[in-house]
């Protein structure tokens, strides 16, 4: 997007004050904040937000025409250490040039603690501020408030004149500790249009909406001038008393649930000139297949001629020549952790040095296998700590990832060729998230792909035991997993120096366990289940004769406490894939004993064929057959559908608590 800029010398006269003055004056902190404890509607805080303050508008400058100025004041009262994360800052700009920069006209910041009666104040200072170059267009400014303790209070505040006015930065109105007040003024002129996008699980307490007269004042050198007048829209929206943001298990990124506010400039209305910003997928995928670090990559000589070719001759089947393609970039392809949608250099550098980011490699996969005969294309999406996808922000910049997508007949495949631990059936969890958009030459493919479900989770525990008159127990054991199961556990065993080092680690999960002998097979096949097989014992009591011998049939590998802990829960419950995990105990009880207590079987589900919960317990002469099953059919559990799932788990932690009790006789 071009600047707009007027010819003559321009004098700007301000009619009226936008924005309501700050109700807070920097250096001018309320006693009584001083001699504050805790905060009563939360006393688990860390820190209470005092106030957050945030005025955003488009003004006009003489010598940079349009900018945004965006003005931030931050105040916080600090109850304990916990609260400290709040006072570190950085604040990024931009600068592509004398045109077009991000600059910071004011920046302060000062911590206040009571000294007797009197009030003492220690001030950043420009030595504490630290520079750290993000790249040759993009820089961080980082600095913690000085002086820090429990008890003070501090506050920053800031302005920043941007050359970039069609880009208005996010606020965010919920943080990890509890607010008083949080507020942001967003002033724009009638020539802008700004479609806003509201997130979270927590509404505005108040907004209000106002107009203002403003002029701008056009001299020219023979002594004429000429006076336009148009309208400010402003918009002020204001959330009180509001309550911390605590994480829960199995979310995504915070980002996701936080109350915040993003802006999209939809159009340009000047009377001589107007332009409409607003995107369409249509308009994303066109872009993309144009861009010379994305489509254009595509449409060139495939860096992989030669090894396409070879692929033909030797792979006929259309799904092996895919899944060779894919193994070839995977163990050829070094990746450097870094993510991306654009690719380095281009494509033949990528292969030439054998690394990149992941859109060097999945990109040079795509150009691989449409070269191979395979139909494939590009899909871009969001990582799940980079946040949801909201179905109504057409946004390429919340695209921070692709991978590629192989189409066989009816079948499709989506690969990522970035982790060499993966085969092509898995992705990466970390594009886990949601869905993703295909870009294709074909505009009918032009669509959402979904990500989540692909793969489910196995676990099964085998186990066929002996229950001794002492009360230990003893057996042969086979551990199966599959899938992310599999793969999490694989890091795990290959952390460790070596085989034993594993058991031990192993032995500490489960209490008494002693491993006489194990084996590990398929740590590195992810197509195959891995596998732990095991003889040991586990050593619940000393080696006295029981009168009164207590067993629980899941040897402790049942869940023992529920993780979802709140009445309620406004963010979906978020377990990346469906999974199973059943436990299978057959045990032989020691002679001479009667069996005097015997967990109930029973069966809870959830809703709409969710998933479900099974455990079943009977007798068959001198033995006892256990099975247990979990099973989510589902990779996300909606709130609605929450305390079904709490229950569900209280359930079953109650169920794996229940004991076998036998009886001499």
């Amino acid at each position: 997007m071009k600047k707009k800029l007027f010819a003559a010398a321009l004098v700007l006269c301000s009619m009226v004050v936008l924005a309501q003055k700050s109700a807070m004056k920097f250096g001018k902190i309320d006693p009584e904040y001083f001699s504050m404890k805790s905060y009563p509607a939360d006393s688990s805080a860390g820190a209470l937000i005092l106030g957050d303050i945030g005025d955003i508008s488009i003004t006009w400058n003489d010598a940079r025409g349009w900018c945004m100025e965006f003005h931030r004041h931050f105040r916080v009262k600090v109850f304990n250490s916990h609260g400290f994360d709040l006072a570190n800052f950085k604040i990024t700009t931009m600068d592509l040039g004398p045109t077009y920069k991000e600059q910071i006209t004011k920046l302060k910041a000062s911590s206040y603690m009571m000294e007797g009666s009197k009030m003492v104040e220690t001030s950043l200072t420009k030595d504490n501020v630290f520079i750290d170059e993000i790249s040759s267009k993009e820089k961080s400014n980082n600095f913690s408030v000085p002086n820090l303790k429990e008890g003070c209070v501090f506050e920053v505040e800031y302005h920043i004149i941007s050359d970039f006015y069609w880009i208005l930065p996010d606020w965010e109105f919920q943080y990890t500790e509890p607010a008083l007040f949080s507020e942001l003024t967003v002033t724009t002129p009638e020539y802008f249009f700004f479609k806003t996008l509201m997130k979270g699980y927590i509404s505005p307490t108040s907004t209000e909406s106002k107009t203002y007269n403003r002029s701008i004042i056009f001299r020219y050198n023979d002594g004429t001038s000429n006076s336009v007048v148009y309208a400010d829209n402003s918009k002020k929206f204001r959330f009180n008393d509001v309550p911390a943001f605590r994480e829960e298990p199995f979310m995504t990124s915070v980002n996701n649930y936080l109350a915040a506010i993003e802006f999209e400039l939809g159009s340009e209305n000047f009377p001589l000139k107007k332009r409409d910003y607003t995107m369409s997928w249509e308009k994303i995928s066109k872009e993309l297949l144009e861009d010379t670090d994305f489509g254009v990559q595509l449409k060139r000589s495939c860096p992989l001629k030669d090894e396409a070719a070879a692929l033909k001759i030797s792979k006929p089947d259309p799904k092996e020549r895919m899944i060779a393609a894919f193994e070839l970039i995977r163990n050829s392809m070094s990746y450097n952790d870094k993510y991306g949608k654009y690719v380095t250099k281009n494509l033949r550098s990528a292969w030439d040095e054998k690394k990149g980011k992941s859109s060097d490699i999945n990109l040079l996969l795509v150009s691989l296998l449409n070269e191979a005969g395979i139909e494939a294309d590009p899909v871009i999406l969001s990582t799940r700590e980079n946040g949801a996808l909201h179905p109504g922000q057409i946004i390429l910049g919340k695209f921070n990832y692709v991978i590629a997508e192989a189409r066989i007949g009816e079948e499709r495949f989506l690969l990522d060729a970035t982790d060499k631990k993966l085969p092509y059936t898995m992705l990466p969890e970390r594009c886990l998230n949601g869905k993703g958009r295909r870009i294709s030459q074909t505009p009918s493919l032009n669509d959402w792909v979904n990500l989540m479900g692909g793969v489910s989770n196995e676990r099964q525990l085998y186990a066929v035991t002996s229950l001794h008159a002492n009360g230990n127990v003893s057996g042969e054991f086979s551990l199966m997993e599959t899938a992310y199961y599999a793969h999490k556990r694989a890091e795990q065993i290959r952390a460790e120096n070596t085989t034993d080092d594993y058991i031990t680690k192993y032995e500490s999960d489960y209490s008494g366990l002693y491993i006489d002998e194990m084996t590990i097979e398929n740590t590195d096949d992810r197509l195959q289940p891995l596998y732990l097989k095991y003889k040991g014992t586990y050593n619940l009591s000393d080696e006295s004769i029981k009168d009164i011998i207590y067993m629980n049939p899941t040897l402790g590998a049942g869940l023992s406490s529920n993780p979802f802990t709140a009445e309620s829960r406004e963010y979906p419950v978020d377990f990346k894939n469906p999974f199973s995990q059943k436990i299978i105990n057959t045990i032989t009880l020691p002679e001479g004993y009667d069996i005097a207590e015997l967990p109930k079987s029973a069966m809870i589900s959830l809703p709409d064929q969710l998933g479900n919960f099974r455990y079943s317990i009977a007798v068959n002469g001198s033995m006892i057959q256990f099975m247990s099953v979990l099973a989510l059919r589902t990779a996300v559990i909606t709130s609605e559908n929450y305390p079904y799932l709490k229950e569900l788990y209280s359930h079953i932690v109650a169920k794996n608590s229940e004991l076998i009790v036998l009886k001499k006789r």
